[in-house]
């Protein structure tokens, strides 16, 4: 079972910001806002009539697409841009036959592809900074209130000097601003509109094909790049060598954490509360009196 489309595991696993970002259907419209700012920039330069813009901009609701026809579609096509665009300029000529003659002009399919993924991964990232940002704030927090409590440290997770354990706390904050620190500064040079048409030159705008790209990327809030990059993965790349940095991360402070629990350590734990199991770990385990905190 794929746990990423399983509304029963999903939410071990991932927060609901980052379900929202991840959805079928929101990635859908990420492709559709693609088409419909594609229309506007058109438009407004003259590429197509300007009465076509309201038809395709109107048509571009994610939820007036039958997600599961568009899949089974795309496994004959290749990719999921070629049926979205027929399905698109059929909804499109219900209303406007004329305006859907229009509908993705001079574009081609990596172009919405990858756009709509950079319209995905700034979505991610606002959704990762503001969860980091409220770890930071804890564990800062957490750090200040225990400046003076004493912990062991540890060398081979044996034991070596007494240490503030609000030093240990504001190792992880460090770590996570960090990351932080990388997010922003990928938030602003990673994402990048792609728009290049089928062969990259953007040759059946004529000579509006700048023009076309440059109201394009002010309609969608993206950078425009110097030239098209869709054979180029490089950005793509740096983002996930930045998620698998804070992953990392994160996983060092879970496995921190796990080794401080256990019973014959105990140097932190995590209060009882509604739903969760008892200090055992296990269903079978479902006391709830407090346990003292060594830490304190």
């Amino acid at each position: 079972m794929s746990t990423a489309l399983s509304p029963l595991l999903a939410p071990m696993l991932s927060s609901a910001a980052m379900r929202a970002v991840c959805d079928d259907g929101a990635y859908l419209q990420h492709m559709l806002d693609f088409e419909a700012a594609l229309a506007r920039a058109e438009a407004a330069t003259g590429v197509i009539p300007a009465r076509a813009k309201a038809p395709i901009a109107n048509a571009c609701k994610a939820s007036s697409f039958d997600l599961p026809a568009l899949a089974e579609a795309a496994t004959r096509s290749g990719n999921l841009a070629i049926p979205l665009i027929k399905a698109l300029a059929a909804v499109v000529a219900k209303a406007d036959a004329d305006a859907a003659r229009y509908v993705h002009w001079g574009a081609t399919s990596q172009d919405v592809i990858d756009t709509a993924a950079m319209l995905t991964l700034r979505a991610a990232f606002d959704a990762l900074l503001r969860e980091i940002d409220r770890a930071i704030a804890g564990f800062a927090r957490l750090a200040r209130q225990h400046r003076d409590t004493a912990t062991v440290a540890r060398t081979w997770l044996q034991h070596a000097l007494p240490m503030p354990f609000g030093l240990k706390l504001a190792e992880y904050a460090a770590a996570l601003h960090r990351s932080r620190a990388r997010l922003r500064r990928l938030r602003h040079e990673a994402l990048a509109l792609q728009f290049g048409g089928a062969a990259g030159t953007l040759a059946a705008l004529g000579d509006k094909g700048l023009l076309v790209a440059e109201r394009l990327a002010q309609e969608l809030k993206l950078p425009l790049p110097d030239a098209p990059w869709h054979t180029h993965r490089d950005r793509i790349a740096e983002a996930a060598s930045v998620f698998a940095i804070l992953a990392g991360t994160c996983g060092k402070i879970a496995r921190d954490m796990q080794l401080m629990m256990q019973t014959d350590v105990a140097e932190a734990f995590e209060p009882s509360g509604e739903g969760r199991g008892g200090y055992a770990g296990s269903s079978t385990d479902i006391r709830v009196e407090p346990k003292p905190n060594r830490t304190q």
